[in-house]
C-alpha cells in the first residue's frame, strides 16, 4: 500500500510538471507565432523590434523546456492548439492600422497569462524537480519585462512617424 501511495505521488508530481511544461510550451510557441506575423505585417519599427527580442528570448525558453522535458521523456506540444491558433487568425485577419494595437493588447494579455503560470507553478508543491523549479523562476523577471515593453509600446503611427503634428490635427481637441 505504501508503494502504490509512493507511485501515485511521483504520477502527481510527474504530472504537474508535464502539464506546466505543455502550457509554457504553448504560450511560448503562441508568443514567437504572433511576434513572427508583427515583423510581416507590421509597418512600425517599434512593433517590430519588440517582436524581434520575443522571437529570440522565447525561442531560448523553448529549448530550455524542451531539453528538461526530453531528459524527462515527457511528450510534448509543438504546434498551436484551436484557442491559441483562433487567437493567431483573428490577429492576422487584421489590417495594417489595426494590427498595431490588436498586437500590443495580445502581448500584455499573453505576458500577463504567461507570468501567472509561471508564478503558480514556482509555488506548486507538486512541481519538486530542481532544474525545473528554477528554470520557472528564473524566467519571470524577463517575462515581466517583456509585459512592461508591451505596455509602453508606441502604437499610434502618427506618434511615431511625427511627434510634431500638431496635436489639432491628430484629432485632439485642446
Amino acid at each position: 500500500m505504501i508503494l502504490g501511495i509512493v507511485a501515485f505521488l511521483g504520477f502527481k508530481q510527474q504530472d504537474a510538471e508535464g502539464i506546466f511544461l505543455n502550457k509554457a510550451l504553448m504560450s511560448n510557441h503562441y508568443e514567437i507565432a504572433v511576434a513572427k506575423l508583427a515583423k510581416q505585417k507590421s509597418n512600425n519599427d517599434e512593433i517590430k523590434a519588440y517582436a524581434e527580442m520575443l522571437i529570440n528570448d522565447h525561442e531560448k525558453i523553448v529549448d530550455e523546456l524542451q531539453s528538461l522535458a526530453k531528459a524527462k521523456e515527457m511528450a510534448l506540444v509543438s504546434d498551436l492548439d484551436e484557442e491559441h491558433q483562433n487567437k493567431w487568425d483573428m490577429l492576422n485577419a487584421k489590417d495594417s492600422i489595426q494590427f498595431n494595437q490588436a498586437f500590443k493588447d495580445d502581448a500584455i494579455a499573453a505576458h500577463e497569462q504567461a507570468i501567472s503560470l509561471f508564478e503558480q507553478a514556482s509555488s506548486d508543491s507538486a512541481i519538486q524537480d530542481g532544474a525545473l523549479k528554477s528554470l520557472i523562476i528564473s524566467k519571470l523577471p524577463g517575462l515581466k519585462a517583456h509585459l512592461d515593453k508591451a505596455k509602453v509600446l508606441q502604437v499610434d503611427m502618427v506618434d511615431v512617424i511625427s511627434p510634431s503634428i500638431p496635436p489639432h490635427t491628430k484629432g485632439e481637441i485642446k
